[in-house]
């Protein structure tokens, strides 16, 4: 199955896909490719 990126819209095959996020207290998963993922991840950091 393949997805989009949240961030920059390009493919993601399922076994990549990431994310889940809390958004006004609900998780809601969405797909990110690894390059997305890995920048979100920096910001979670800060």
């Amino acid at each position: 199955m393949e997805d989009h990126c949240f961030y920059c819209h390009d493919e993601v095959n399922e076994r990549f896909s990431h994310g889940l996020f809390i958004h006004q207290n609900e998780h809601v998963d969405k797909a990110l490719c690894q390059d997305c993922y890995k920048e979100w991840l920096e910001g979670m950091k800060e």
